[in-house]
């Protein structure tokens, strides 16, 4: 993964070498004109919003939204990462599997995002890479640059709630909202796992076998050319 700056997002970085086929950010609301710029420039030509209706601000650029709620309901303020990652997984596959498809379906690069860009994105993205052929170390060290990206956002949010709660809870709230740690996702690889990897958990929960055809071939293009677009900051 190599970060990316857009101006109005935050925690965007876009996957593989050369020109990107997958981009991840927070929140768009903020997106400016010359951040819209920027994802033309990498080739985004959708974007799938994991969130809530309730949580979805007003869309202010022309870029194409596809909507996905993953949660289904009001996203959790408490708990275990761990848990929060489990059990999407194992009550939310028909639609942790229709984003990707939105993903595979797309004659461009797509832009994922929900609210922080750290975990339904994590899990969104960590599935269509893995189904594309990437790595479970690969999935883990970019799932681990998103505390440091979303911390500084969203920071006087989580704090806010952790002051509400029980003080043998504060800690877990505080990871919840603002921390990526490896162990966390590396839980959710393992969930993913006893379905026998991503490819399969995907096709179990509705994904075409056509569309994990698309998401390989996207990320070979994607490794098979040259990084060239202006958005790039570092790898």
């Amino acid at each position: 993964m190599r970060t990316i700056e857009v101006e109005g997002l935050f925690n965007a970085r876009a996957v593989d070498a050369g020109i990107p086929w997958l981009v991840r950010t927070g929140a768009t609301e903020n997106l400016t004109p010359a951040g819209v710029a920027t994802l033309r420039q990498c080739g985004v030509g959708v974007i799938v919003d994991l969130r809530e209706p309730f949580e979805q601000g007003p869309i202010g650029h022309d870029i194409p939204v596809h909507a996905v709620s993953i949660y289904g309901t009001n996203p959790p303020d408490t708990g275990r990462l761990e848990d929060v990652y489990e059990g999407l997984l194992r009550t939310r596959g028909a639609a942790l599997a229709g984003a990707v498809a939105v993903v595979a379906d797309a004659q461009s690069a797509a832009l994922v995002h929900c609210t922080a860009g750290k975990d339904r994105t994590g899990l969104v993205v960590a599935l269509a890479r893995l189904a594309a052929g990437a790595t479970a170390a690969e999935v883990i060290d970019d799932y681990e640059l998103s505390g440091a990206e979303v911390r500084p956002v969203r920071a006087a949010h989580a704090e806010s709630i952790a002051a509400q709660s029980a003080l043998d809870e504060r800690a877990d709230i505080l990871r919840l909202h603002l921390d990526s740690p490896r162990e966390a996702i590396a839980h959710a690889l393992a969930v993913i796992d006893e379905w026998g990897g991503a490819s399969e958990y995907l096709k179990a929960h509705g994904l075409r076998d056509a569309q994990l055809a698309a998401l390989r071939a996207k990320r070979e293009r994607a490794l098979e050319s040259q990084p060239s677009f202006a958005g790039e900051a570092r790898s």
